[in-house]
């Protein structure tokens, strides 16, 4: 029935529907870490570990519930790894590159050296589990074992962050606990039906178009998927808080390895090759090169805040001149 609908809508329609759903994993996100937040506080969770956990798996919720239904629904394996490739690069070339052009984003090296790290070791290591074209379950295992770890050891790690935690989650009065269980219940909601809603839009256009499903994923649906880091990193700069604003990004980009990935891996097998047909021969490209340009966007962090601390304006550009160049390659060969 719904596919019915997705194809009488046309092509205006489905665009309608990519920006309402995307305003619904936005909302959804929102509400989440907002109502998750509260009641972990209740609990007695430490500060350092709310944002470690509670914030950086609602900003990656909407790219787990999409990849979810593109892998499990749709059977649109593809678009479940272009959507977390295109999101570690959007966060780091578009939204950190936005980031630094409005106000320099001042960084102690030594504070992100450890998770810069570990984000390099996990992406080297999807690259490497996906050379066969396919995550299987004990891979996803893996993965999110990997995750279990890596709280764990944030978790042990002594509370360093700067500020307190109404400095960090916008000065917000706490919740009443039925309000808190609210939110949840609600944004988990509409990150469902939000999620359901743009892989069906985004893949009738990709079929309207021709266009691969990877490239789908790469583009429309990590950028839809990645509008609560941008949101988060946008409000945390204006208020100069720049720690918060690179460690969410980092964060998010493990999260989306580990968590997304390796989470639904875990349920459903992923096939992250797409038989394509030119000139009647059929093809099964592997994602090298997007594999390494999100890689890539990791690596020149290091030289960017290892001398300086700070990731300047000229710095910014250049991640934003990095993103845009990407995906003008990409549709230019496609």
């Amino acid at each position: 029935m719904l596919d019915a609908f997705v194809t009488l809508i046309g092509l205006p329609g489905n665009l309608l529907v990519l920006l309402v759903s995307g305003l619904s994993l936005f909302l959804g996100a929102e509400w989440l870490i907002r109502g998750g937040v509260d009641l972990a506080a209740r609990f007695g969770v430490k500060p350092f570990v709310i944002g470690l956990t509670v914030v950086a798996y609602g900003t990656s919720m909407p790219e787990f519930v999409v990849s979810l239904f593109a892998n499990v629904v749709e059977q649109s394996d593809t678009i479940s790894l272009g959507n977390i490739i295109g999101s570690n690069i959007t966060n780091i070339g578009l939204i950190l590159g936005l980031s630094a052009v409005m106000f320099p984003v001042h960084i102690a090296f030594q504070n992100i050296r450890n998770q810069l790290l570990f984000l390099l070791a996990v992406s080297i290591l999807l690259y490497t589990l996906s050379l066969d074209g396919t995550i299987e379950r004990a891979e996803g295992a893996l993965l999110f074992l990997l995750l279990c770890g890596y709280l764990y050891a944030m978790y042990r790690t002594p509370q360093t962050a700067r500020g307190s935690f109404e400095e960090v989650k916008d000065e917000h009065r706490p919740l009443p606990p039925l309000t808190s269980v609210i939110l949840v219940a609600a944004g988990s909601l509409m990150l469902s039906t939000g999620a359901w809603a743009f892989v069906k839009s985004s893949v009738w256009i990709a079929e309207y178009y021709e266009i691969p499903k990877l490239y789908i994923g790469l583009s429309i649906v990590a950028l839809g998927t990645s509008l609560p880091e941008l949101a988060t990193s946008l409000v945390a700069v204006l208020r100069r808080e720049s720690e918060i604003s690179i460690g969410n990004l980092i964060g998010s980009n493990i999260f989306n390895i580990l968590f997304v990935l390796g989470g639904v891996g875990l349920i459903e097998p992923l096939n992250v090759i797409e038989p394509r047909t030119v000139d009647g021969i059929t093809t099964l490209p592997f994602p090298h090169i997007q594999f390494l340009v999100m890689i890539g966007f990791g690596l020149v962090l290091f030289p960017m805040s290892y001398r300086r601390h700070i990731i300047g304006r000229l710095s910014g550009a250049l991640l934003l001149v990095g993103y845009f160049f990407f995906y003008w390659q990409l549709f230019a060969s496609g």
